[in-house]
């Protein structure tokens, strides 16, 4: 009853719920609040409501929820404090009783959750997610029966939840039924890049329906209908000439964010430049001209102006714009004839590269990034029969660009890019490879997350070819006999807004579009057609088309018959100046959600003609004028989110620039707040890339050096977290503190570092007692910079000029000579060395190498007393990621030795330099101290600043709950007590992933005895890996690391343990 501004409601067990209008808005406020993952703002506007009307049930299960996922210390126990008081009112509150159940979870009480999510299951059988929590409660318990048949029947309940089939594969192994657990990770896969598909977890919006927030009851809103009106206006007339022989493509040539035309023939390149009033006109001279062919347009040097190549019968020739006004020919000429051509980033290291075809083969060119190509079709076995189209595209979901090339002779190659510059050709498309094909293109019509092959055959029948992760499937979608058009050139764009790829199809009589979501055409047109293009001109109206032929130049542009269109242009350039992906965008994937649809688009030119547009991307919002959010993956594989985008703009979304990858970072107690310390495991690193088919060998220890002040302890306990804000797992085998006492004149450094080279880190302590620091040191250019040296003060020299191509690498070396008063005693001589370099991936690893370049560790030389200078150790190392001390045994040098000169290419900053002498110190020996708690939490991600010099910092108070990060598939660590997977190094490993954290208490020891200080040694035992492209295996936690070669009884033990509390699935966003 609605009364006074007052609802009146009653819940099952009849007690009346009273609200007025304001707490419900409120109450959607604060829904709104946790999608945007306003955690905090949320839980105060909930409070607010409950406050109001405190009989309101379903609020304060909403607060709760907002609690929760607040991650404040003790908010798990509030949570469940507000969800005991609505559960004492209404028992069987199924919010409540679900809510309550995954937070027991969370914590680790399994026999709690159990009882929980049974009430649940009875009274809503048909709900997955409490089958699937359900399921995991059980494996977590040890039965592993039960499970499987829970976690199977949330499969059965949502085909769509894609934890539940790795899940209930798990427990299938592990009550001996492999073969079915074989055929539920095959669906696993093939449900893998399907945007409908969810996963389960703790977190929000994948914690399952019941324990989201809930909106005021309200109607349901439907559908809204195509707009009434013609899809197109009456056609413009833009050029009465000739163009019979014309590619047609569309660019932003100047910049002005106005699309242009650029039409271009064998007799030279004509330009129609956009104005604001949506038309265009003939520029009369610009300097590409006289260029002839098919232009692709594309950033080739990722400096923000766009650059072309041009693809005719006489070869293939570059244009790099150097300023708005002047255009340079790139001095790399290629005379094979050229048919079709394609600007992308083959290999996925941030620039675009060239691949051709014509009658003599294709040809490849890498771009170095440096104004020059290497030539590699014949190299890595493309160089193929040649074509007349090529196609760049997805086939698999795999995130990196397969191959088609559309032969002359009906003979078509199809190669699956295995990375690395491996390419395999692809037998489940034998029959595609050998059909008569006019024409081809690509889209993801079903939004299903795998492109589908759209061809045009000599027939004029139009087929597609269907992947659905394990099978293609082909099938004939329109028969000549529905048009008797004889179509020769197709692309797709959605024209009416509804939010499903429409195909324009195009040949010598006219174009159609055609609607493949309806089976139906929405629109032609006879006319003789060379080329037909779509041009967006109006962002929210979407794509004009504009056609080239006989009788000229015409422009359909958009009608009153559409829905709003989102109209976005991605980019790589930011304002870093290190970029991942390439400037213009080109291969970045684009999942738009509205109104409760997926549409699924990429900026690939999808046009089959030669020539290559690079123009906004359209989608249609079927409705809506804002988009929920749009997700974004770029050509390196990272993920974006962005939301609150309009129909009424243009949105140019750039790639953030990120810190996706590096190590663990250790957070410690330092007596009144956790403070950063480091980061740690680096050395450990799984997978990362050497060089093609060569990965760095990981040591899985890690030994961090820490002064007294920095780790104090709480409530007679050290506390240490070791988390992960990036996009990587850690896995944890043992974690150890060594306190060393040692007498004031006494000091203490390890042995440690990352290990390029001789000699072998031992991580072994080294007491010292003289010390010397440098008198003077200058670096490559002569430069003085020796204060900046001696001192541990996070001021190091400059390294010098970056290489803008490759993150963490230098133009040049850096040279720094260190020179001392007195020639250095060799006993015992140690150089100790404070710094944090800029680390690479295992992506742009890949990147120099293909550009001829390496990242080469620094090397040490030292000079005689005759002033020679003598190769002492080659590559040995470097300080191993963010602020640290690394350690060089300085043995075998030459007598009467006053200066060490340390280079190296990679951007390192060097802190401090010195040398010390060790010696040996009796009767001193550290206490080891294991920890005697170990939990396993989701915190969030500690806010990352980067000061001057790449100097990286991270606050753990200030967290975000939610970061645009990925998760490797496979099974993580329970949430809550995991002391047992890290009392001792036994292979038995702690697995975390992104926004998490494992918290370790050791007991703390006695107070130093006065003439004594205290050192802390932290020692990790474990591994890193992240998700990097180049990666091994970065897609997935397995294969499990066994550096310590176990034998089948520690092997076993380490099973037991897995099996027992590695049971929480993960996977992507």
């Amino acid at each position: 009853m609605l009364a006074g501004g007052l609802i009146w409601l009653a819940t099952a067990c009849g007690q009346p719920e009273a609200y007025s209008t304001l707490d419900a808005e409120l109450n959607d406020q604060g829904v709104a609040q946790m999608g945007r993952y306003e955690y905090e703002d949320a839980h105060a506007t909930f409070a607010a409501v409950v406050d109001s009307a405190p009989t309101w049930l379903d609020v304060q299960v909403n607060l709760a929820i907002a609690t929760l996922n607040r991650q404040r210390e003790g908010d798990e126990s509030l949570a469940l404090g507000t969800l005991e008081g609505v559960l004492k009112i209404e028992p069987r509150h199924q919010r409540a009783l679900y809510t309550s159940g995954l937070i027991h979870l969370y914590l680790g009480r399994t026999e709690q959750a159990i009882p929980l999510f049974r009430a649940v299951a009875v009274a809503d059988p048909n709900d997955a997610y409490t089958a699937y929590f359900l399921g995991q409660s059980l494996l977590q318990a040890g039965a592993h029966v039960e499970a499987s048949q829970w976690l199977l029947q949330a499969v059965r309940l949502d085909p769509y939840l894609r934890s539940a089939y790795w899940a209930a594969a798990q427990a299938l192994r592990r009550t001996e039924r492999a073969d079915a657990a074989s055929r539920l990770i095959e669906d696993y896969q093939r449900f893998e890049p399907n945007p409908a598909a969810k996963l389960a977890g703790f977190s929000y919006k994948r914690m399952g329906p019941k324990a989201e927030a809930t909106a005021t009851p309200a109607p349901p809103k439907s559908s809204p209908q195509v707009p009434i009106g013609a899809l197109f206006t009456e056609p413009q007339n833009l050029d009465s000439r000739d163009w019979s022989t014309a590619t047609l493509t569309t660019v932003d040539l100047n910049g002005d964010i106005r699309p242009d035309l650029v039409v271009s023939t064998n007799q030279g390149t004509t330009i129609f430049q956009g104005v604001p009033t949506g038309n265009f006109t003939s520029i009369d001279a610009h300097p590409i001209m006289e260029q002839i062919g098919a232009p692709l347009w594309g950033d080739i040097d990722n400096d923000g102006l766009v650059d072309v190549a041009f693809c005719s019968p006489t070869g293939s020739r570059f244009w790099r714009q150097a300023t708005s006004s002047r255009w340079d020919p790139i001095g790399l000429n290629i005379d094979e004839p050229c048919t079709a051509g394609a600007l992308f980033d083959s290999d996925h290291d941030g620039d675009l590269d060239l691949l051709v075809t014509g009658p003599n083969g294709n040809l490849l060119l890498s771009n170095n990034r440096d104004g020059t190509f290497r030539s590699l079709a014949e190299d890595i076995g493309i160089r193929g029969r040649g074509g007349k189209q090529i196609l760049a595209t997805d086939l698999d979901a795999d995130r990196d660009l397969d191959l088609i090339i559309l032969g002359t002779n009906d003979r078509h190659d199809i190669w699956r890019n295995d990375r690395t510059w491996r390419y395999e050709a692809v037998p489940a498309l034998a029959d595609l490879g050998n059909s008569a094909i006019t024409a081809l293109s690509v889209a993801d019509v079903d939004a299903d997350g795998y492109n589908e092959i759209y061809a045009l055959r000599k027939t004029n029948r139009l087929e597609v070819w269907q992947y659905d992760g394990s099978t293609w499937h082909h099938e004939t979608v329109v028969t000549p006999s529905q048009s008797t058009r004889a179509w020769d050139e197709m692309a797709f764009n959605d024209f009416n807004g509804d939010g499903h790829p429409d195909l324009l199809i195009s040949g010598p009589t006219g174009f159609d579009v055609f609607d493949l979501a309806g089976g139906a055409f929405l629109f032609s047109r006879d006319i003789e057609v060379a080329s037909a293009i779509a041009v967006t001109l109006d962002v929210r109206l979407g794509p004009a088309v504009v056609v080239a032929g006989k009788t000229g130049l015409h422009v359909w542009h958009p009608g009153p018959g559409r829905h709003p269109f989102l109209t976005l242009i991605p980019t790589g350039k930011s304002e870093a100046e290190q970029m991942r992906s390439n400037a213009s965008g080109i291969g970045t994937r684009i999942k738009v959600r509205s109104g409760g649809r997926w549409s699924i688009v990429d900026s690939l030119d999808s046009h089959s003609g030669p020539g290559q547009s690079l123009s906004p991307i359209s989608v249609g919002l079927a409705g809506e004028d804002t988009a929920n959010f749009v997700a974004l993956e770029w050509s390196d594989g990272v993920s974006q989110t962005e939301s609150g985008l309009s129909t009424d703009e243009l949105h140019t979304l750039a790639e953030v620039q990120r810190q996706l990858a590096s190590c663990p970072v250790v957070f410690a107690w330092d007596g009144s707040s956790y403070q950063f310390i480091s980061d740690v495991l680096g050395v450990g690193g799984l997978g990362f890339l050497a060089k093609p088919g060569v990965y760095v060998p990981p040591r899985p220890f890690e030994r961090y050096l820490m002064d007294s002040d920095q780790l104090r302890a709480r409530n007679g306990r050290y506390l240490i977290k070791l988390t992960e804000p990036m996009e990587e797992a850690a896995y944890l085998d043992a974690a150890t503190i060594q306190v060393y006492d040692l007498p004031d004149d006494w000091s203490l450094a390890l042995d440690e570092r990352m290990g390029a080279g001789d000699p072998v880190v031992t991580g072994r302590a080294i007491t010292y007692r003289r010390s010397t620091l440098p008198s003077r040191v200058t670096n490559q250019q002569g430069d003085d910079v020796t204060s900046l040296v001696s001192y541990r003060d996070t001021h190091a020299p400059d390294p010098g000029a970056i290489d803008r191509r490759f993150v963490g690498l230098l133009a040049e070396n850096q040279v720094l000579t260190v020179e001392f008063e007195e020639p250095i005693d060799t006993t015992g001589a140690v150089l100790l060395a404070d710094g944090w370099l800029e680390y690479g991936y295992s992506q742009t690893v890949f990147a120099a190498w293909q550009a001829g370049k390496r990242y080469q560790a620094p090397s040490l030389e030292a000079k005689d007393r005759s002033g020679n200078w003598h190769p002492l150790l080659q590559e040995f190392g470097h300080p191993a990621g963010m602020p640290k001390q690394m350690a060089i045994p300085l043995t075998n040098l030459p007598l009467g030795t006053n200066a060490i000169r340390l280079s190296s290419n990679m951007e390192i900053y060097w802190d401090r330099l010195q040398i010390v002498w060790e010696e040996s110190l009796e009767g001193v020996s550290p206490k080891t101290i294991q920890p005697i708690t170990a939990r396993i939490a989701k915190i969030g991600f500690p806010k990352r600043t980067t000061g001057a010099q790449r100097l990286p910092h991270y606050d753990y108070k200030d967290r975000s709950p939610y970061w645009d990060t990925k998760f490797q598939a496979g099974f993580y660590t329970s949430l809550g007590e995991a002391t047992e997977l890290i009392e001792k190094v036994d292979g038995a490993l702690a697995i975390i992933g992104g926004g998490e954290e494992i918290h370790l208490e050791f007991p703390a020891v006695a107070p130093v005895q006065p003439g004594h200080r205290r050192y802390f040694v932290l020692d990790f035992r474990g591994y890193a890996k992240d998700m990097d492209l180049y990666t091994q295996h970065g897609e997935t936690i397995r294969p499990m690391p066994n550096g310590n070669k176990l034998d089948p009884q520690s092997l076993a033990r380490r099973n037991r343990l897995h099996e027992r509390y590695n049971v929480r699935f993960q996977a992507g966003l």
